[in-house]
């Protein structure tokens, strides 16, 4: 049973391997192997009389499905440590009873038909398609959502901008306003300071004309004294010589 169930698997695998891809690189063959590339050139010189790989026109290897399964089958039997020889008789007795795998390999693929028919219908049955539609309003919804948000946030974005635009430009009608007074308190400073220097100018000649008024008064009585004193003089002299 459980050999049964293991080949079940693998011919599915085989299946959904020969709808995927035709054909495969030996680079992509090797991963899919887990092998090195040279180890699958030598499989394919040990064992030419039981595989054929195709090639293509650049002379390039192309593996097929059943090429893979057939180098999965040897790398499966190298794990064990058998020889070359008793590889190539287990792969030829497992070619023999292949006529009967292939009738099995179709009963599985009508079974995977019926399958994957039965899955279309579900997918196109009116509960999956509702839920479909359903996906489908929920996703116009968030964009709906994600849109108006960013809306709104595009709103507040602006609002924000003027707001301090304006307040930008109130800063700056203060600052020149600022500016302004502060220009006319320099000038009135100016005119006070000239005007305090042309009072203090005036006092200085007040006092300098007093000053050299002064000399002068000084001058004229220190003369005057002089004369009055040479005068006296002379009258004397003229008392003596009148005596």
């Amino acid at each position: 049973m459980i050999s049964r169930t293991s080949s079940i698997k693998k011919n599915r695998q085989r299946l959904v391997f020969r709808l995927a891809a035709k054909y495969i690189t030996i680079s992509k063959a090797a991963a899919l192997i887990g092998e090195k590339v040279f180890v699958l050139k030598q499989w394919e010189d040990d064992f030419c009389e039981l595989i054929t790989i195709k090639r293509d026109e650049r002379n390039m290897r192309l593996f097929t499905g059943e090429n893979i399964e057939f180098l999965q089958k040897i790398k499966a039997y190298k794990d064990r440590n058998l020889d070359n020889e008793t590889i190539k008789q287990l792969l030829q007795q497992q070619s023999v009873s292949s006529p009967v795998q292939e009738s099995l390999d179709q009963a599985e693929v009508a079974e995977l038909k019926a399958t994957l028919s039965k899955i279309a219908s579900f997918i196109e049955s009116k509960q999956v398609q509702s839920a479909f539609q359903m996906e489908e309003r929920l996703d116009l919804l968030e964009k709906n959502v994600i849109s108006s948000v960013s809306e709104k946030i595009s709103e507040t974005a602006k609002l924000q901008t003027e707001v301090a635009r304006i307040e930008f430009s109130d800063l700056q009608d203060m600052i020149t306003s600022l500016e302004v007074t502060a220009e006319a308190e320099r000038e009135s400073f100016k005119e006070e300071v000239h005007q305090e220097r042309e009072i203090a100018q005036r006092k200085t000649d007040e006092r300098e004309e007093r000053f050299l008024a002064f000399v002068r008064e000084h001058q004229y009585k220190q003369e005057k004294m002089k004369q009055d004193k040479s005068g006296f003089g002379f009258l004397k002299q003229i008392l003596s010589f009148a005596r």
